[in-house]
């Protein structure tokens, strides 16, 4: 073994030149690959794009909920507008039946006036002999036989006896003036004043 100086030891012991080479070899850690960094204005345009997505996206779902609520609004109104123009309709049609009734009421009212003031015209009428007479030879013209019994007031049988010689008149004094009843073997004809009067009425009110 030769004689070394402390300082020759420790290089030769320790290695010392070798040191520095392996620690920087030791220190020399991989760099991980990361993000180019941003400068002022990149990071400024970059938030202001950021915000400016999130400001449109919210914007555009605030405009679709006020169009929401518009439409059901609108919606609600225009179905509250529909009812009440059904009621309004329905209000109408029934104002109208009313007055209809009203008017067909009037009308009868107006037939039922009428009539009586005709039928006491007849009756005055017919308190003429030649008058009745006429009327009975109308309503005779309507039998189909010349063999037929005739049913008056009894007062109207005096009057026409001698008038109609060849029919049987039979007189009753039940019966109202104005009545006049031919009867044959198979068939009765009302001809009477009331009966007449009955049937115009009703036709008179089923036109109005």
């Amino acid at each position: 073994m030769k004689n070394l100086s402390i300082e020759e030891f420790i290089l030769e012991e320790f290695d010392i030149n070798e040191t520095p080479k392996e620690i920087q070899n030791e220190q020399e850690v991989p760099k991980s690959p990361t993000e180019p960094s941003l400068n002022t204005d990149e990071i400024y345009q970059k938030a202001f794009k950021e915000g400016y997505e999130k400001g449109k996206t919210e914007y555009e779902q605030n405009c679709q909920q006020q169009l929401l609520n518009v439409k059901n609004e609108y919606e609600s109104k225009l179905q509250d507008s529909k009812i009440q123009l059904e009621q309004s309709v329905n209000s109408i049609d029934l104002k109208i039946g009313e007055i209809k009734d009203k008017i067909k009421n009037i009308e009868n009212d107006i037939v039922n006036i009428a009539l009586e003031i005709a039928q006491k015209i007849i009756e005055k009428e017919i308190q003429n002999k030649d008058t009745i007479a006429n009327l009975i030879k109308k309503s005779l013209s309507f039998a189909k036989s010349d063999k037929v019994k005739l049913r008056v007031n009894a007062n109207i049988a005096k009057q026409i006896d001698q008038d109609f010689k060849n029919i049987e008149i039979v007189g009753d004094y039940n019966l109202p003036i104005g009545t006049i009843i031919i009867e044959e073997d198979s068939n009765i004809i009302d001809a009477s004043i009331n009966t007449k009067l009955e049937e115009l009425k009703r036709s008179l009110i089923n036109e109005s």
